[in-house]
């Protein structure tokens, strides 16, 4: 009588190499370090300085009246800090709009260099905002940044409501 003898099979279980896991650990911690980067840095504000100082302390100097009628908006910058450019916003009934005009009616530009201390300007703007029921100009101020010249626009507090 012939005795089979029973062969196990030995089954490997087997993971991922070593190489590899190590490949996929350091793509991981780079790919987490990436995401974390971008999310900061979109947290952090440039700084934009003006006179040496932060941007926003600067529209506390600035002093502007503004007036509208007829589709006319009149600016006269009162304060020593001056007025790159204004920001109108105006809206009817809750809907609301936010137009840098730097080119009104007529042909009229804002000035280039921005309105200086005791400058006017007179623009028409009937055309770019049509029948609205209120109005509100904030003055855009321009500063140095580490990438060069940039605008602000202190709004908030600093703008002005126009009687329409």
């Amino acid at each position: 009588m012939v005795k089979k003898i029973a062969r196990k099979k030995i089954v490997r279980k087997s993971g991922l190499s070593p190489v590899v896991t190590t490949v996929l650990l350091i793509t991981l911690t780079i790919a987490i370090t990436v995401i974390l980067f971008l999310w900061f840095r979109g947290m952090v504000k440039e700084g934009i300085t003006k006179f040496g100082r932060n941007i926003e302390l600067s529209c506390e100097n600035v002093n502007f009246e503004t007036g509208y009628s007829s589709g006319t908006l009149s600016v006269v910058n009162n304060g020593d800090v001056p007025i790159f450019n204004v920001n109108v916003e105006f809206g009817e009934g809750g809907n609301y709009q936010r137009k840098e005009i730097t080119e009104f009616s007529g042909g009229v530009s804002w000035p280039s260099t921005g309105l200086p201390q005791g400058g006017t300007f007179s623009g028409n703007i009937g055309g770019e905002i049509g029948s609205v029921s209120e109005i509100t100009v904030s003055p855009i101020l321009i500063g140095t940044s580490s990438k060069g010249k940039r605008t602000f626009i202190c709004g908030g507090q600093y703008g002005q409501e126009v009687a329409v």
